[in-house]
């Protein structure tokens, strides 16, 4: 397991470089030699054969090096740069099975392996109300999330912001599925002893 920016001081500096554009080759050379090897794994666990979990690992590097300046520096790296590779996997999971259902046609209320809709709806305009209300939730949400351990706190984030099954958060955090069962359990049941029963939705 590459060792967390979080942990290393060498990490953090690179990543803090890489940001304000300091001695990028050597920081690059850096993550990219931590990451690369538990991105290939991330990658291998998810079923896909050698070669193409080390294309796939490659393409995750290069895209976070491209976007390293959005990452929030009070944030994870590691899980910022599992959910980009989560991402990257779902977007080739669709990528696939674009290709397996080309040449024929497609029933609008078909749907994909994980039981979601081929055929997006459009989304309803959302009113200056709703979106308020909504900006709210999110704020009250993340007070609530920082007084929560480490550990939950990545894997509630990873489920909320990412949408990533409980298979997925496990590979990311590298923890058993039963063990991201529980943390979102608890997260749960203290998100609604904080907030309301109407805040608990974002876990279910």
């Amino acid at each position: 397991m590459a060792q967390s920016a979080e942990d290393d001081p060498a990490l953090q500096r690179a990543v803090h470089e890489l940001q304000s554009g300091v001695r990028v080759e050597d920081n690059s050379r850096l993550v990219f030699e931590r990451y690369y090897p538990s991105m290939r794994r991330f990658f291998g666990r998810l079923g896909y054969k050698p070669q193409d979990s080390e294309d796939l690992a490659q393409d995750v590097l290069s895209q976070v090096f491209r976007q390293i300046g959005s990452f929030r520096s009070d944030g994870s790296f590691q899980s910022w740069l599992f959910a980009v590779a989560s991402n990257l996997h779902r977007n080739e999971q669709r990528r696939l099975h674009r290709e397996k259902r080309s040449g024929h046609e497609v029933s609008i209320d078909e749907k994909t392996d994980a039981g979601l809709p081929l055929h997006e709806p459009v989304a309803p305009e959302i009113s200056p109300a709703q979106e308020a209300y909504e900006r709210e939730r999110r704020e009250a949400l993340e007070r609530a999330m920082k007084d929560m351990p480490p550990q939950m706190r990545r894997a509630i984030t990873l489920r909320i912001d990412q949408d990533l099954k409980y298979r997925e958060i496990a590979v990311v955090l590298q923890i058993s599925v039963e063990t991201v069962k529980a943390h979102l359990f608890s997260a749960r049941q203290r998100l609604r002893e904080l907030l309301g029963q109407d805040y608990g939705d974002w876990l279910d």
